[in-house]
């Protein structure tokens, strides 16, 4: 019996490699300016696989798996950026909302750092994986501002989304936030 070839996404199906392609080549540029930035080094932070994998996942996440693969239990949640997680427990019509497309996880992950120093100790993977997440959710924000089309790009569900120019401005006064808060956090 002659094998059948895998079934091709419907007319309209979203596959997101493309455009967690030029996410995750925006994290990694962001990540080797951080990296000269704070070490004089491009691949200071790179070089490390906890940085590495947790800039990944806040950034673009697992976006070279296959469509169909992605749909399945825990894998929806890798295949989709930190960020973009509200399309998964807030549907679809809320992608892009607010809270997730906000600086409000690396301020969050900063402020409980000065809450509790001991999470610095350089023994413990703490402060890396809030500098790679700062950097990665930094990145993600910057690249939604600059790779996004005419469109209301910020939802604030049951009141507003945001014009085109406010929410450019959001992105980006998110993505500054995310890196001032990766730069605090690498002193």
């Amino acid at each position: 019996m002659a094998e059948h070839p895998p079934p091709r996404p419907k007319k309209g199906a979203m596959s997101y490699f493309f455009a967690g392609l030029w996410h995750f080549a925006a994290a990694i540029s962001f990540a080797v300016a951080f990296g000269v930035i704070t070490r004089g080094e491009p691949l200071a932070w790179l070089a490390r696989p906890i940085f590495a994998a947790a800039l990944m996942i806040s950034s673009s996440a697992l976006f070279f798996v296959p469509h169909d693969w992605a749909k399945k239990g825990m894998m929806k949640f890798l295949h989709y950026p930190l960020p973009d997680w509200d399309v998964l427990l807030l549907g679809p019509a809320s992608h892009r909302h607010w809270l997730t497309h906000s600086p409000l996880l690396p301020i969050g992950l900063w402020l409980l750092a000065q809450r509790y120093p001991l999470l610095l100790d350089h023994s413990l993977p703490y402060s890396l994986v809030a500098i790679a997440l700062a950097v990665g959710i930094g990145s993600h924000l910057f690249w939604d501002c600059v790779g996004s089309r005419r469109h209301k790009i910020i939802v604030v569900p049951y009141w507003i989304s945001l014009g085109e120019a406010a929410s450019r401005l959001y992105l980006l006064a998110g993505a500054a936030a995310c890196l001032l808060v990766a730069l605090r956090l690498s002193l």
